[in-house]
């Protein structure tokens, strides 16, 4: 098999878009992994790049919902550039009532963005399997219409060094935001989504390897 796409040409055209779903944890090597099916002949879609994008565009209303604990907590979500990413994550993921407060405003925004974008995929190739990146998928409606999830997972040690050197914040910053992902496969399994776990070491050619592997296995 050359492709995905050589490997449905002869199949008729799908009535729906064809969904992957694509979680785990932070720094598990989720973009690689996507890097790779996409080489494979999937369509990607990064939520983090949409999460982003929905996030610089509606700063003003993120501001105004959350200026008030910030203040309470003596942090300043404001910068010369508007809101400080890394002021606003240490605030949220301090505490799972703003987490949900902040998911509860912007989660619905990605979704319709990212189903915007679902949709002129299709149009463009119907027939090409369409590969969600997102790791909070479980808390979206997206996740009902995957056909199965690639759950990439490393090893906890691999994850932390990888986080320190990417995001350089200081530990007990990283340790928190992990702290708050521990029950994300749980998720996956009580809404009863089909899960792929594919472990992901040090090396990208195995991680290559086992990922052509699983989808290979279910067809594409």
């Amino acid at each position: 098999m050359d492709s995905v796409s050589n490997s449905r040409q002869s199949l008729d055209a799908p009535s729906e878009p064809i969904l992957i779903g694509l979680s785990g944890p932070s720094c598990s090597g989720k973009n690689t992994a996507s890097t790779i099916l996409q080489d494979y002949g999937f369509y990607c879609i990064d939520a983090d790049a949409v999460s982003r994008k929905v996030f610089t565009e509606h700063e003003k209303e993120i501001l105004n919902l959350f200026q008030a604990e910030a203040e309470k907590r003596g942090i300043n979500l404001k910068n010369e550039k508007g809101i400080d990413k890394k002021a606003f994550a240490l605030l949220v993921f301090s505490d799972e009532e703003l987490l949900k407060k902040h998911e509860a405003f912007i989660l619905p925004i990605i979704e319709e963005k990212i189903w915007e974008e679902i949709k002129r995929a299709f149009t463009e190739k119907p027939e090409r399997p369409i590969l969600l990146n997102a790791p909070t998928l479980h808390k979206t409606s997206l996740i009902k219409k995957c056909l199965f999830i690639l759950y990439i997972d490393a090893p906890f040690i691999l994850r932390l060094i990888r986080a320190k050197k990417r995001d350089r914040l200081p530990l007990k910053n990283i340790w928190l935001r992990f702290s708050k992902q521990k029950k994300f496969f749980s998720q996956y399994f009580f809404l009863n989504a089909d899960t792929i776990v594919v472990k992901n070491f040090w090396s990208s050619a195995s991680l290559k390897r086992k990922l052509l592997q699983e989808v290979k296995k279910r067809g594409f």
